[in-house]
């Protein structure tokens, strides 16, 4: 039956427009979700794995908590150990897939949830890639910081654990959620779909360029529209204050998210991280600590780690509501420079890594891994050329005007960030953005 449904719904795909064509998949999605919520949402561990839940009983006593060897340490006697598994798997419905969580319970008593997630070997490594990159980059100039940016602009990196080329566990915060929940649950409670502002901008593209100079002008009416009067700028805002216990409490979680919202953009611009669709900031329902995920560098053509965005980094209208003008203007170009800085100030660091990095990111592109196998040469100064930009673009998050340029033309000494985050901020330029990105959230 729902073969045949499919095929009366897609047989004549050619003959839909577009608004058709995703109203159509939207509805699928939609009846799917649904199928998928009238199934259990807590499973028996045992029907999958006996051995798991017999775990405590076998002569097992020094198995780690999967994860804790990433934390660079010498030795591993304060390690965690596993003391069982809880016997209850969890199934839960994300905007972009559905998961199984498991559960650990270590022998100091602490819980461990886990996602099980299913992915190809060669995204998986790339992820892990990074995060190891960032990782190991942050634990290098880590005896130079003081408290203070140890705790504030800490950097939250996924605990990623393979198990196979196409299986591995990632560490999850189970109250943990991102900007699309809060969206869906808006449009859950308003009654609207969460595609009405994408079927609008397209139903009304061909009108107003016939009225407008451009198809960047109409876009930005377009954008203005939706800001207005589908999607308002309050969401995140009302949603934190909703669960906030105080005004103390609902002020000491926004000053956290505004570094965390800080420490993403420093690192998702200095690699040329783009796509950072709403689902990708998995945001801490009890501190607001930001975890990124696919933290991957975006190649523009093969072989060339940049990108081609009209933003560089992703500053919505949510985010700056939540922020607010005090924080855009004071906590965020700091603690932006006080991240990159741990980077940067330590000579030939950050190149020291890149090296090695970059070099196994591109000559696992296909067409760059057959020119070198061709000519090694060109390899070596494609890497050469990519650790240049990524320096650049560290180097432009950090740089300070002269004090006499400063005082003259009356700029800030950080105006070269200033400039970064005005154009990531401008209408114009968000209005560019394609729907899945979704620029009005």
């Amino acid at each position: 039956a729902i073969k045949t449904r499919f095929e009366a719904d897609f047989g004549s795909v050619r003959n839909m427009d577009l608004c058709e064509y995703v109203t159509k998949l939207y509805q699928w999605q939609q009846m799917l979700r649904q199928a998928i919520k009238q199934r259990p949402r807590k499973l028996m561990l045992s029907l999958f794995s006996p051995f798991l839940v017999e775990f405590e009983q076998q002569k097992f006593e020094d198995v780690e908590v999967p994860g804790q060897y990433l934390r660079l340490t010498d030795s591993s006697d304060d390690f965690v150990r596993i003391e069982r598994f809880i016997p209850e798997l969890r199934v839960v419905l994300r905007s972009n897939g559905v998961l199984r969580m498991l559960a650990i319970r270590g022998t100091d008593g602490s819980i461990v949830h886990f996602s099980v997630q299913h992915f190809t070997s060669r995204y998986n490594h790339q992820e892990e890639r990074w995060v190891q990159f960032f990782r190991n980059l942050d634990a290098a100039g880590e005896h130079d910081r003081n408290t203070w940016e140890q705790r504030r602009i800490a950097l939250h990196l996924p605990t990623i654990v393979s198990l196979a080329p196409h299986i591995r566990l990632v560490q999850e915060q189970p109250e943990s959620f991102s900007l699309q929940d809060v969206y869906d649950k808006a449009c859950l409670r308003n009654g609207t779909p969460e595609i009405a502002p994408a079927l609008y901008a397209v139903g009304k593209m061909n009108e107003l360029i016939s009225q407008l100079p451009s198809i960047d002008a109409a876009s930005e009416v377009l954008f203005e529209h939706i800001c207005q009067t589908m999607v308002p700028a309050s969401l995140l805002q009302d949603d934190v204050r909703m669960h906030a216990v105080s005004p103390m409490e609902y002020w000491l979680y926004r000053e956290n998210f505004t570094y965390q919202v800080s420490a993403s953009i420093a690192l998702t611009y200095m690699i040329a991280c783009t796509q950072r669709a709403p689902a990708k900031l998995s945001i801490s329902r009890a501190t607001g600590n930001i975890c990124l995920h696919d933290l991957v560098p975006t190649q523009a053509t093969p072989g060339l780690i940049h990108s081609k965005e009209a933003v560089p980094f992703r500053l919505t209208p949510n985010i700056q509501t939540f922020v607010t003008e005090l924080g855009l203007e004071g906590i965020v170009p700091f603690a932006i420079y006080k991240v990159i800085q741990r980077f940067t100030d330590v000579e030939h660091l950050l190149r020291d890594f890149l090296d090695l990095y970059v070099r196994d990111e591109l000559i696992h592109v296909p067409a760059v891994k057959s020119l070198a196998a061709a000519n090694p040469q060109a390899l070596a100064e494609m890497c050469e050329r990519n650790v240049k930009l990524i320096e650049a673009r560290a180097n432009q998050m950090v740089e300070t005007l002269p004090p006499k340029e400063v005082q003259d033309k009356e700029l800030s000494p950080m105006q070269p960030l200033f400039r970064l985050m005005t154009q990531a901020v401008a209408p114009s330029n968000l209005a560019k953005m394609d729907f899945i990105w979704a620029p009005w959230l």
